[in-house]
C-alpha cells in the first residue's frame, strides 16, 4: 500500500481579484506534516502547493499524476484550503468550485476527468475541503474570522434563486450531472448575501461516487478561519494526536463535528459525502479487501 497526497493552500488571491485569506497556507503546511507524521505518508509522495505555485494547471496535473499511478490498496488524498464558489451550467445546475491562485476554477467535473480510470472499489480517494461556497459576507461574531468563500453579486444570487435545482459538490467525483436529481430546494438569499438552500439528505451518498469527501461546512454555512488556522483544519490537528492514527470515517466525522462546534459554534457543521459503503473503513487507509 502506497499513500499519496496533493496538498494545496491559497492565501493570496490578488491575481483572481478576491479577498485574501490568512490561514490557508499555514493549514496546508500543517496538513502536510499531519499526513507524514500521523498517517505515515512518505514525504516524497506528498506534493505541497501554496500561493503562487498553487495554479490551476499545477493542481490539475498533480491530481492526474497521483491518480494515474494509484494501484489497488493505495490511498490518494487531495486537501484544499482556500476560496470556494459556484459555477452555473445549463438546466438549473451548478458545480461547486475551488479557486486556485491563478487560472480557471476547478470543479468536480475536472476531478472526475482525472479519475476516469480510477476504480473506487480498489483505491481510497479522499478529498478534504476547508472552504465554502455560500457567498455573501459573514455576520459579525465573537470570533475574528475570515470566510473562505467569494462574495457573489446580487444579480448572480437572484439568478441562482430563480433557477437552481441541482448542485454538484466538489469532491465526490461523479461522472456527470445526472448523478444527482434536483438535490436542492427552497433556494433563497440570507443575511449578508448568504445563499441558502435545502439539500436532499438522501443524496449525500451517491453510488457513482469515486471518492469520499470531508467538507468544512453545510452548503448554507460559512467555513471560517482565524489568523492561525481554519476551524475545520484546526479540528483535524486537535483530534489527530498520535502516529499511525486509526479511526473509521463515520466516527472521525462525528468527532470533527463536535470539535468544530466547540471552536466555531453551531453555525459551521462539517459534512461527509461520497461512498457510503466505505463509512466503516479506516480513514486514510487502504480498503480492507484490497490490502
Amino acid at each position: 500500500m502506497t499513500k499519496r497526497a496533493v496538498v494545496v493552500g491559497v492565501n493570496n488571491y490578488s491575481v483572481q481579484g478576491f479577498t485574501n485569506l490568512g490561514g490557508c497556507v499555514r493549514d496546508a503546511q500543517a496538513m502536510y506534516h499531519l499526513l507524514v507524521d500521523a498517517f505515515l505518508f512518505d514525504p516524497s509522495q506528498v506534493w505541497l502547493y501554496t500561493d503562487h505555485t498553487a495554479t490551476s494547471s499545477n493542481i490539475r496535473q498533480a491530481i492526474r499524476y497521483m491518480l494515474s499511478i494509484s494501484e489497488p490498496g493505495d490511498v490518494a488524498c487531495f486537501y484544499f484550503a482556500g476560496h470556494g464558489g459556484l459555477h452555473p451550467i445549463s438546466g438549473g445546475a451548478s458545480y461547486q468550485t475551488i479557486i486556485p491562485y491563478s487560472g480557471s476554477f476547478i470543479t468536480d467535473w475536472d476531478l472526475a476527468a482525472a479519475a476516469e480510470s480510477l476504480q473506487p472499489s480498489l483505491v481510497n480517494f479522499t478529498i478534504i475541503l476547508d472552504s465554502c461556497h455560500s457567498g455573501g459576507m459573514h455576520e459579525e461574531t465573537e470570533h475574528p474570522a475570515v470566510i473562505r468563500s467569494i462574495r457573489y453579486a446580487n444579480e448572480f444570487i437572484q439568478n441562482l434563486i430563480a433557477t437552481l435545482q441541482k448542485v454538484i459538490p466538489f469532491g465526490v467525483t461523479v461522472p456527470n450531472v445526472q448523478a444527482y436529481t434536483n438535490n436542492v430546494s427552497q433556494v433563497s438569499q440570507g443575511t449578508g448575501g448568504l445563499l441558502c438552500m435545502n439539500e436532499d439528505p438522501n443524496q449525500l451518498f451517491i453510488p457513482l461516487a469515486k471518492s469520499t469527501l470531508f467538507a468544512a461546512c453545510r452548503w448554507n454555512e460559512y467555513a471560517g478561519e482565524t489568523s492561525s488556522h481554519g476551524y475545520f483544519t484546526q479540528s483535524f490537528l486537535d483530534l489527530v494526536n498520535q502516529s499511525n492514527f486509526l479511526i473509521d470515517h463515520r466516527s472521525f466525522h462525528q468527532r470533527l463535528v463536535a470539535r468544530v462546534h466547540e471552536l466555531a459554534g453551531p453555525s459551521q457543521t462539517p459534512q461527509i459525502r461520497g461512498q457510503q459503503n466505505r463509512m466503516e473503513e479506516e480513514f486514510l487507509m487502504g480498503w480492507k479487501d484490497c490490502r
